[in-house]
């Protein structure tokens, strides 16, 4: 454990993320638009399906957990799954902007919710919940893991920046399917260079009545871990928000604002801060506390939603709005992932057993319900307000329907989020619990 974290291999683990996100952003950003006015699905059973599919991964996602735990090889617990399900992944990005066009509509559904099962809750499940309990097996130190945490949504948002951009043009120029191909490839490249490039130093100490408890038990010890179930319920209603806006963001800079091109721009103004503010965010936890910041972050989110509210036209004000938006952002987008590796060791000072992989389905549990809470939403609501693809100019209600996904819904989600984050703060005991496992560790390698 006293092995120093190289940049170099913090990097190569922050590049990952970027590699999960030309999968995830891609299917948040555009795959409702790519079912509804390439495929001709409605936007209400795209919605369904989305939903159904992120139901079925709760289940995947504890069992993938489970799995991670009870993996032992060479190359450690979770980074052996990162290698083998970064394939999947780029696999399944191609089938499903890849939908068959001489399949009626039944069909068109069937294929839809297949290949959708598939890369979330298999392939994705598989790829980001190793990833994300890769953090807390390279290094136990609370500070290189905030670090590495802020590397890699530098990565992250650098790949969204990317995709925000590139997407539409890709699809001008090669369709939907070249467009998925692409980035199923840098997908591939990005991942397989976080499995070459990181190494797992931490080896849980692990007795002999540890090594025999089922999975059941397993399941049982991880619900007395009270910051677990918070910490699951603090990713569901984040990533509801970023669905939300991250499915709605191109019909409101098409529609409400009058230019889909403005897209790309409304991504940078909301991404540019966290780019930037990730650089500092080490520094500002290291000396607040990562609760604070959070509890900070959010304040900010509310004011840069209510002024998207007040003025939701007026691209200037919405620019203004996100920026705000983007600067609460910083501490959950770093911040967040770096607090589980806390409820983790939270979770062995209590039980005195540590279970990596299945504390961090919270993550993998929390992003995909969460999105697919907003991504359904998305479907449901433009359903909702009459929204008609094949139309040149939307009605009023379907104008409604996108202003209340960008910005009304996104506020009562960060509102909802400020009450659970309230019952996460494990700032105040952290000390203790890092003094009392190190005593722990210590005698147990003696």
């Amino acid at each position: 454990m006293g092995e120093k974290v190289s940049f170099r291999e913090k990097l190569a683990y922050g590049v990952g993320d970027g590699g999960c996100n030309f999968v995830w952003t891609t299917i948040s950003s555009f795959l409702v638009l790519y079912y509804t006015d390439s495929v001709g699905l409605s936007a209400a059973v795209v919605g369904t399906i989305m939903l159904i599919t992120r139901i079925l991964d709760a289940f995947t996602d504890i069992g993938m957990g489970a799995i991670i735990d009870r993996t032992h090889t060479k190359w450690g617990k979770a980074r052996p799954w990162v290698l083998w399900s970064s394939l999947p992944m780029a696999i399944g990005l191609i089938l499903l902007f890849n939908v068959p066009g001489n399949l009626g509509t039944s069909g068109k559904t069937i294929y839809t919710f297949l290949t959708y099962l598939f890369i979330t809750s298999i392939a994705y499940t598989a790829s980001n919940l190793s990833y994300n309990s890769l953090l807390s097996l390279i290094t136990t130190e609370q500070n290189d893991r905030t670090t590495m945490s802020s590397i890699r949504f530098i990565c992250t948002l650098i790949a969204i920046l990317f995709i925000s951009f590139t997407t539409m043009k890709f699809v001008a120029k090669f369709g939907w399917g070249g467009m998925s191909v692409i980035f199923g490839i840098i997908a591939l490249v990005l991942l397989l260079i976080t499995f070459f490039g990181t190494k797992e130093r931490y080896v849980p100490i692990v007795t002999k009545e540890q090594s025999h408890i089922t999975f059941g038990q397993s399941v049982k010890i991880l619900f007395q871990n009270k910051y677990f179930i918070f910490a699951a319920l603090l990713f569901v209603v984040n990533y509801a928000a970023i669905g939300v806006t991250g499915g709605i963001g191109i019909y409101y800079a098409r529609d409400v604002l009058g230019n889909a091109d403005f897209f790309g721009t409304l991504t940078l103004a909301g991404m540019f801060p966290i780019l930037v503010g990730l650089s500092i965010f080490p520094a500002l936890a290291k000396k607040c506390g990562k609760w604070v910041c959070l509890m900070s972050g959010y304040i900010l989110q509310i004011i840069g939603l209510v002024i998207i509210i007040a003025m939701p036209t007026n691209l200037t004000a919405v620019l203004v709005g996100l920026v705000i938006k983007g600067v609460g952002s910083v501490p959950h987008t770093a911040g967040l992932f770096a607090l589980v590796a806390d409820v983790v060791d939270y979770g062995e000072w209590k039980t005195n057993v540590r279970i990596d992989g299945l504390t961090y389905s919270a993550t993998s549990f929390g992003m995909k319900v969460g999105t697919g809470i907003g991504t359904a939403m998305v479907g449901w609501i433009l359903a909702f307000g009459k929204y008609d693809a094949a139309a040149s100019a939307q009605s009023d209600n379907a104008l409604w329907a996108m202003k209340a996904l960008y910005a009304y819904i996104p506020l009562a989600l960060v509102i909802l989020g400020v009450i659970v984050l309230s019952f996460l703060n494990i700032d105040k005991i952290y000390p203790i619990i890092t003094k009392d496992l190190k005593k722990r560790r210590a005698k147990a390698c003696e």
